[in-house]
């Protein structure tokens, strides 16, 4: 099989959206042990967590920070699998990037520990949202144009925005979805490996995928769905804990 994974189309899309961001952010939060908290609240110098989470969003009309753009998602052929490269500038390579420029912290500058800490709260939770690992023919879904619930939209800004906003989600919804998993299943999520995340949110584009008649979204879609986002943001947050925690905790 040949795989191909397009990075060619320059698009700029969001994932979660500021609220979402948001939510993981808290989510982490509530998971974190005092130490790493410390820490990373030390780090952030006066920037909330939910403002941490949005960074990468924020700047997008910096164009100092043009070379990011890239770095928010992967695009997979359908039916292809991810082919671990270092050369390419998307969501993986960038992660680990950042995770493996603070594992020796004590060799950056405050300025880079701080901007390696904001990637990391922000593509951690990009990388959960299916359509950042989706397919590079219709941009992640941005070219998927339906209507949500009567107005016109498109499918990405459903899944990273509208969902949320209409069914107005909260990080103490999602973390009541904690009762659905084990401790073995909290500990397996914690497991630290970029690679292997991907393939929950990539198995759920088929679910992200199977629209009504016309692409119009109605109240039964977005039922279906809302578990799936909250469930989503909850895992992004708890994978964001273990990160923060691998990182700036003491307890070794």
């Amino acid at each position: 099989m040949v795989i191909v994974i397009s990075m060619a189309l320059p698009f700029y899309s969001f994932a979660w959206g500021k609220k979402g961001h948001g939510i993981v952010a808290e989510i982490a939060f509530a998971y974190l042990d005092k130490n790493a908290k410390e820490a990373v609240t030390k780090i952030l110098a006066g920037m909330s967590v939910e403002e941490a989470g949005s960074w990468m969003d924020e700047v997008r009309g910096d164009h100092k920070y043009d070379y990011m753009k890239t770095w928010h998602y992967v695009n997979i052929d359908k039916g292809s699998q991810y082919s671990a490269s270092k050369k390419d500038d998307n969501i993986i390579n960038a992660l680990n990037n950042a995770i493996a420029e603070l594992e020796h912290k004590d060799k950056l500058s405050e300025e880079d520990i701080k901007k390696n800490l904001l990637i990391i709260f922000h593509l951690a939770g990009d990388l959960h949202m299916p359509l950042h690992v989706g397919y590079g023919n219709d941009k992640g879904g941005n070219d998927v144009q339906v209507k949500y619930l009567g107005h016109p939209s498109n499918l990405h800004r459903v899944w990273d925005t509208e969902i949320i906003e209409s069914e107005k989600i909260t990080a103490n919804d999602c973390l009541l979805l904690q009762k659905n998993f084990s401790k073995d299943e909290i500990a397996s999520l914690k497991v630290i490996n970029v690679e292997e995340w991907i393939h929950e949110p990539r198995a759920l584009l088929n679910k992200v995928y199977n629209l009504p008649p016309d692409n119009a979204i109605d109240q039964d879609y977005v039922n279906k769905n809302k578990p799936v986002v909250e469930q989503q943001l909850l895992i992004a947050g708890i994978r964001l804990s273990a990160v923060l925690e691998h990182l700036f905790s003491n307890r070794s």
